[in-house]
């Protein structure tokens, strides 16, 4: 094994293991909404039962997230046995696409609920805000996550097209050779 193939194993080795402790956070996170989600229902009786909902959609939002490390593991796989450019990534970097448009409509959709038909009580208090100023509260940080999963859409894109042309002139280079 050569010592460039030596370093690149080291370092797909170093990225599985970061996958892994990134999903088991994630977990942690999914267990803590739910939680989180029955100490309001304990906690503040008056709540009524959107917190609920949004403790779903937490989970669904780290869900698609952990869906996502599903396709960067194939991805490493792929770069591992040197196959990146045999057309086999595009379905991969695909289904990151998808799981982060996904992603995207239920941060949507947790903000329009946050502002406009059910506020959380027990957000409110958490970030110790009071009800006239929580829906820009929740609209800001809507807006930047949105954002973030945009731009990480877009540079997704980006890539996936460099991946494009990349195997297009690999295809064609192997014609000329």
């Amino acid at each position: 094994m050569s010592n460039s193939a030596a370093k690149r194993s080291m370092v797909i080795d170093i990225l599985r293991v970061l996958i892994v402790i990134i999903a088991i956070c994630c977990l942690g996170l999914q267990v803590s909404a739910i939680a989180a989600s029955a100490v309001v229902a304990s906690k503040y009786a008056g709540a009524d039962s959107m917190h609920w909902l949004y403790a779903v959609a937490a989970v669904l939002i780290v869900s698609c997230f952990e869906f996502a490390l599903i396709p960067l593991w194939r991805l490493l796989t792929l770069v591992e046995r040197r196959d990146v450019f045999s057309g086999k990534a595009m379905r991969w970097v695909n289904h990151i696409l998808i799981y982060a448009g996904i992603e995207g409509i239920l941060v949507l959709a947790v903000m329009i609920g946050q502002i406009w038909l059910s506020p959380s009580r027990f957000l409110m208090a958490a970030i110790g805000v009071d009800e006239q100023i929580f829906p820009y509260v929740v609209l800001a940080v809507g807006v930047a996550t949105l954002l973030l999963i945009a731009a990480f859409e877009l540079l997704m894109v980006v890539m996936r097209s460099l991946l494009m042309q990349a195997i297009e002139q690999r295809d064609e280079l192997a014609v000329v050779i």
